[in-house]
């Protein structure tokens, strides 16, 4: 099976503080993979390593066999690498089609952006057409016009989704997408994303403290605590884990 990430020994300080201490992560093509742990294990600063938001202090990191250590972030997004985020990164006043025509030209690198910004460009039509194909995998073309404001939290997380799809990822990194969603609304997320990925073949990391979610949707989880990685293998059985209970799950009882 082709592997999409493979990061060895990723370690980040601040100052005296170690945020993440050697960690390392493998997950193949099509694969649903979880990384849990207590508020500060270290989980959104290992994306934010990933992806070359924050510099690691050692360690390696490898999309689809490419080594993009030390490569700029949107380098990396060019090499297969997606990202939603745990407060939604979106702007009020753009529709959601401009949020996805954005990545799309992030993707391709056509320089067109300032453009827009001083109302001289256009989108072509096959730059559309790829957005209302990833609303269609999504159910929102029928909201491609409306501004973000007018959205549900629950809408504005698939436009996430749908701007991270238009990056074409091998990789998804989910930071906690079921925050502020209600349980109907994580289950329709949930199968929402399971059907795009089962149609376009990424694979996923989840971050999640929704410990439902992450049992029914993943298939293997790593667990971090304090930085380090104390648990990786099936999700079911690292949740059974005496360590991980122990760090993270305490009398918590995940449904069979």
């Amino acid at each position: 099976m082709t592997e999409v990430l493979r990061a060895t020994g990723v370690t980040k300080r601040f100052a005296g503080i170690v945020a993440l201490d050697g960690v390392t992560m493998q997950i193949d093509q099509g694969e649903r993979v979880g990384l849990i742990g207590p508020n500060g294990a270290g989980k959104t600063t290992f994306f934010n390593c990933l992806l070359g938001v924050l510099p690691m202090d050692g360690g390696s990191v490898e999309i689809a066999g490419k080594d993009v250590t030390g490569v700029a972030a949107y380098r990396r997004v060019r090499a297969g690498v997606g990202r939603t985020f745990q407060r939604i990164e979106l702007f009020p006043d753009c529709t959601v089609r401009d949020h996805l025509l954005v990545a799309e030209r992030v993707r391709r690198g056509h320089g067109r952006l300032w453009k827009d910004m001083i109302g001289l460009g256009r989108p072509s039509a096959a730059e559309i057409a790829q957005c209302d194909g990833v609303l269609d995998l999504l159910g929102l073309r029928h909201l491609a016009d409306e501004p973000i404001e007018r959205l549900s939290l629950g809408q504005g997380r698939l436009v996430e989704v749908g701007r991270a799809l238009m990056t074409e990822p091998k990789l998804l990194l989910l930071d906690e997408p079921s925050s502020g969603l209600d349980r109907s609304e994580t289950a329709a997320l949930a199968k929402t994303l399971q059907e795009v990925q089962g149609e376009q073949g990424f694979s996923i990391l989840l971050v999640e403290h929704d410990v439902e979610l992450v049992t029914s949707f993943t298939e293997r989880s790593y667990v971090l605590d304090f930085g380090r990685l104390i648990a990786e293998g099936p999700t079911r059985e690292v949740m059974a884990s005496k360590e991980v209970r122990d760090a993270y799950l305490g009398n918590f009882e995940v449904k069979q």
